[in-house]
């Protein structure tokens, strides 16, 4: 679907992905949370940013370290943490 421009293919998208929800969300209530939650973390790891952070870093220490602090917050505690956090 990528690259269409018509609303149709949003249409047939939106289609696409609940009933993917539908059909598939129950299957994962048999597997361990420790595995949901390394396949999420191995998705995610190519979104972060690492020379915004040496950026950051080379700009302001303590937006450094707020940074990490809200990064290693929603990682080893909550989401609601790590933005309490920051």
């Amino acid at each position: 679907m990528a690259g269409c421009q018509t609303a149709v293919s949003n249409i047939v998208m939106s289609v696409v992905v609940f009933l993917t929800l539908q059909f598939i969300t129950p299957l994962f209530k048999y597997t361990p949370n420790a595995i949901l939650a390394s396949i999420i973390i191995s998705a995610v790891i190519s979104l972060v940013d690492y020379q915004a952070a040496i950026l950051i870093w080379k700009i302001d220490k303590f937006d450094f370290v707020a940074c990490m602090g809200a990064f290693f917050g929603v990682v080893f505690v909550s989401v609601e943490i790590g933005l309490l956090i920051a």
